[in-house]
């Protein structure tokens, strides 16, 4: 009878126990699945235009005061957030964790020549997102009025690179278009889809305060390029509260040591024997005793 009792009683704790909802589990798996969906679509965005968003003053032709990422933070980003480095093109991205991209209701990709059009998935829902951002702040003063952003470049191979900077003086070896995270928009060329037109220059300030509003919000580092284009790279994306990339730590720049460290560092000078150190500690002596030559002015040179 003992052994009846507690073979019934451990079934009974065994089915209480299978009863119980675990409900961290159940949301982890939840936010997982929503992310992997959102990713894997193509349209996804991740966050929503607002509309008493006060931008950043912006200036004509002074946007780098304000859209000054360099190349520095935006490449924490970019190796943290994307791949490994590719050497060469290759028929499958897929492979790496690349996902395509084609044009679409936010976009055009334009002619890529020293590129090709792979996004890691969060860097294209950042792209979707800029898109969609520019046409809210567009229709607040122009509702009629559609057009869409044009992509001047992505990913970037080993190749790719080495090709553009012997073309381009402009370009870095150490690019973050390397990694799947990072592309450049054009702030000169739109794609009209309907409605009156608008001209470049509000376009532009429309862009600019979209792509303001979206570094606010920790998604997106951005440069200002003078040559035509915002280059811009993934920094984190919010899922339903979840987020996708953590935030980027700026690097600490290295101090330069002192000259007393420097002196600290040095090692004991070693001597044959203790006349050798003697005459050496009697000319350094009278190093310091000499008096010091006064410098002759040169005679500044004729203009």
């Amino acid at each position: 009878m003992l052994v009846i009792a507690i073979l019934l009683s451990a079934l009974g704790i065994f089915l209480l126990f299978k009863n119980i909802k675990l409900p961290f589990v159940e949301n982890t798996e939840n936010e997982v699945s929503t992310v992997d969906s959102i990713l894997a679509n193509p349209l996804a965005v991740c966050y929503n235009h607002n509309p008493d968003y006060k931008p950043p003053k912006l200036v004509r032709n002074h946007y780098s005061a304000v859209f000054n990422d360099e190349n520095d933070i935006q490449l924490v980003a970019a190796k943290r957030n994307g791949i490994k480095e590719l050497p060469e093109r290759s028929s499958d991205y897929t492979k790496y964790g690349l996902v395509a991209l084609h044009d679409n209701q936010y976009y055009t990709i334009s002619e890529l020549k020293y590129s090709v059009p792979y996004l890691v998935p969060a860097a294209r829902v950042m792209l979707n997102t800029i898109g969609k951002c520019f046409q809210d702040v567009l229709a607040e003063k122009y509702p009629d009025s559609r057009y869409k952003i044009i992509v001047t470049s992505v990913l970037r191979t080993e190749e790719d690179v080495s090709k553009l900077v012997r073309r381009n003086r402009w370009a870095t070896e150490n690019s973050c278009h390397r990694h799947g995270t990072t592309i450049d928009i054009s702030y000169y060329k739109f794609v009209k889809i309907s409605g009156p037109d608008v001209t470049e220059y509000e376009m532009k300030e429309f862009l600019a305060k979209a792509l303001a509003e979206l570094r606010d919000a920790k998604i997106c580092y951005v440069k200002y390029e003078r040559r035509n284009c915002f280059h811009v790279t993934l920094n984190q994306i919010n899922i339903d509260g979840l987020a996708v990339t953590a935030p980027v730590v700026a690097p600490k720049q290295q101090q330069k040591p002192s000259p007393n460290d420097t002196a600290k560092q040095q090692p004991a000078k070693v001597y044959k024997n203790k006349d050798a150190e003697r005459m050496h500690q009697r000319d350094e002596e009278q190093k310091k005793n000499a008096p010091k030559k006064s410098k002759e002015k040169r005679p500044s040179p004729m203009i």
